[in-house]
């Protein structure tokens, strides 16, 4: 009797479940289809015991399949000394622009930056300028080093039990995926995988490579090259899956359903706030402006606002975000977007449509930039404080470091503005005339998000059917 083959699918973040699982003919549901006709093949999801309350419909499926199971498997909840010696100094073996923003200021104004300690900064520099330039000590001695000094081995019995033929590694930035892959390279176990956010691949050095890496753009595989050490021979494209729901015509609402839903008048224009939360405490001051603006019909059209605050923060990150918004609940030219974007199909439907139809998205260095170009919606960043004049430590303009952003602003598909003269001037533009910038738009499209086909699942799911021998 043939070996039954088992897929080893770790799910440990919130961004796996939106890229793989959520949507409709998702990763997940794909793969099921698959492997219904098939037979001696299962899959089994690894999940941290918290998270066993964090998506019951998936639960609920798995527990019904007999091709799907689930096992919880916490890891140790925090590192030791030398462990955490060791981390620090694989992490910095790169020093990129986000790096240095983590390592020196710090995403939030008011906290430290990653690790409390900004005077390491130079030391990070150096280790990355130094070790970090001898592909030996990253393809070889940091992944020796990681297999003796964390030998805990959290998946050991799993491994043991089920004889993986193939694991699957969703969230390559995760410390979850990192054990996981840890146990599948001791054990010599093939792996595929890729990251969960098109912003961790620059952020530090990982000490495992996948043995095929699934990029969801050029982008991606050309950040994955140059800091993560892959070689092109291990990367395949595949390209956003969620972004197949995004795109997809079959949930578009009309332009005048959606003016009706937000009670705006349909002969009206609206541009769509996306909130950064903590990170920018001087929005309340740009979006003053924006609305004296439509008071004073600068814009020559009547012009509304869609604010969407920042939906993944902490509990004082929310707070602060009820604190700075609050002023304009009771304003006639705004409305609030605030339930959470993925999670529920029919709100996320609405939000792709509140995106699709505006005006304009000022997106102020969020990841909702990707989802706006998607759409090719005219694309606005604010590089700027309000009326204050923040030192660079607390100022927006920090962002502009980040390594993935760079690439945005470098392609000009988003209009950084510096000043109000500035913002008017590019919202005015944009609100005339929705075709300006196109060209860009649709270079930043083909670099940053690759095939919009709709069929970036299917790929995902034949590589990890030819990865695992699956016909």
């Amino acid at each position: 009797m043939p070996k039954e083959k088992v897929i080893l699918f770790p799910l440990s973040s919130s961004a796996v479940f939106r890229n793989l699982f959520f949507f409709p003919s998702s990763v997940f549901e794909r793969l099921k289809e698959k492997l219904n006709v098939q037979d001696g093949v299962r899959v089994v999801f690894l999940l941290s015991p918290e998270h066993k309350e964090k998506y019951p419909e998936f639960v609920k499926e798995c527990q019904a399949s007999e091709i799907f199971k689930i096992e919880y498997i916490p890891i140790p909840a925090k590192k030791t000394f030398l462990e955490k010696i060791f981390y620090f100094f694989y992490s910095y073996l790169i020093y990129t622009g986000t790096t240095w923003i983590m390592a020196t200021i710090g995403t939030r104004p008011d906290e430290p930056p990653a690790g409390g300690r900004w005077y390491l900064a130079p030391l990070k520099r150096i280790i990355a300028g130094t070790l970090g330039k001898i592909d030996f000590v990253k393809s070889k001695i940091v992944p020796s080093l990681h297999l003796r000094i964390f030998n805990e081995r959290p998946f050991r019995e799993i491994f043991d039990k089920y004889q993986p033929s193939l694991v699957l590694i969703p969230h390559l930035y995760g410390w979850y995926d990192t054990l996981v892959l840890s146990e599948a390279r001791r054990r010599g176990i093939k792996s595929i995988g890729m990251a969960s956010g098109w912003d961790h691949l620059d952020k530090y050095f990982l000490p495992f490579k996948v043995d095929m890496l699934m990029a969801q753009s050029n982008q991606i595989k050309r950040v994955a090259m140059e800091f993560q050490n892959y070689r092109p021979e291990n990367i395949s494209l595949v390209g956003y899956p969620h972004f197949d729901f995004i795109e997809d015509r079959k949930y578009e609402m009309s332009r005048e359903a959606i003016l009706e839903s937000l009670n705006f008048p349909k002969d009206s224009k609206f541009i769509l706030y996306v909130s950064n939360s903590t990170y920018c405490p001087d929005e309340p001051e740009v979006i003053d402006e924006i609305l004296k603006w439509a008071d004073e019909k600068r814009f020559g059209d009547d012009v509304y606002l869609v604010i969407r605050p920042y939906s993944g923060g902490r509990g004082q990150d929310k707070e602060f975000d009820r604190k700075k918004f609050e002023k304009f609940e009771s304003h006639p030219r705004v409305r609030f977007y605030k339930r959470e974007f993925w999670g529920d199909l029919e709100k996320s439907i609405y939000f792709v449509n509140i995106m699709r139809h505006a005006d304009v998205v000022i997106a102020v260095y969020t990841t909702m930039a990707l989802e706006a170009a998607v759409l090719d919606r005219p694309l606005v960043a604010t590089a700027f404080d309000g009326h204050s004049v923040r030192s660079l430590r607390r100022s927006i303009r920090r962002f502009e470091a980040f390594e993935h952003f760079k690439d945005v602003l470098k392609i000009g598909a988003m209009k950084s503005t510096r000043s109000f003269d500035e913002l008017f001037e590019a919202l005015d533009s944009y609100l005339k005339n929705p075709n300006l910038d196109g060209d860009k738009r649709e270079l930043m499209r083909r670099e940053l998000c690759y095939k919009l086909d709709g069929r970036s699942s299917e790929r995902i799911v034949q590589h990890i059917l030819n990865e695992a021998n699956i016909s």
